[in-house]
């Protein structure tokens, strides 16, 4: 930031001239020495310089972009975890995708790894973000009720476990194939938090087949 600032003072009586604020007369004679010249440029140099810098700073802020480094990863189902050894019998990874087993019905939570932290890959700037997600996934019922998949982004520190945003639901779309569904999520990675995703697979009868297949970070298309 501060060599951006420098670049833009020694740029600035060019600016200011290219816009007529201030005339080449005035310019020629700062460059000679010209005391009271000099003074009236940099007079103006200073008040543009603090009209740019006012309008760099107001313009109205925008939603986070995911960063290069959480672009990069990705969370197959494979990574996940049953929350428990009961849980592991009634799912099974089938053809890289979590499914329930023979006649298993209820509800299975799964803990997925997200093996990112704060610090970018290319030096401590301190500055890795989300902004959305993807979930990989079938929910053969849809809107109804009978199966769904869901997802919630989590941390935990030293102070316990702490959920980011709302959970996600695949009841809400209208879909009953194989999708992959962005999950809009506006997210500053926090020091010394270890993320991971709660995904939960639910069906009611045994003729359904949901599942989920994993998570990933692609860019998506403008809303």
């Amino acid at each position: 930031m501060q060599e951006i600032f420098q670049q833009l003072w020694g740029r600035l009586p060019q600016i200011l001239a290219q816009n007529g604020i201030v005339t080449e007369l005035e310019m020629k004679e700062a460059e000679t020495g010209n005391y009271r010249s000099l003074i009236m440029m940099n007079i103006k140099c200073c008040l543009g310089f603090l009209i740019i810098i006012n309008i760099l700073f107001s313009w109205p802020t925008v939603a986070l972009a995911t960063s290069r480094d959480i672009l990069s990863t990705t969370i197959p189902a494979s990574a996940c975890q049953p929350d428990s050894s009961a849980a592991s019998g009634r799912v099974s990874l089938t053809n890289g995708a979590y499914v329930f087993s023979g006649n298993a019905t209820g509800t299975v939570r799964f803990y997925c790894p997200l093996p990112v932290s704060r610090y970018t890959s290319n030096g401590l700037a301190n500055d890795n973000d989300i902004s959305s997600y993807h979930v990989y996934y079938r929910d053969p019922d849809g809107l109804a009720n009978s199966s769904e998949i869901t997802t919630r982004l989590f941390y935990r520190n030293v102070n316990g476990q702490t959920a980011v945003g709302s959970a996600s639901s695949s009841n809400s779309f209208n879909v009953t194939g194989n999708t992959a569904r962005i999950v809009r999520l506006n997210h500053n990675l926090g020091f010394e938090r270890l993320y991971y995703f709660l995904v939960t697979i639910r069906r009611s009868s045994t003729e359904l087949r949901p599942a989920f297949s994993g998570i990933a970070f692609e860019i998506p298309p403008p809303s």
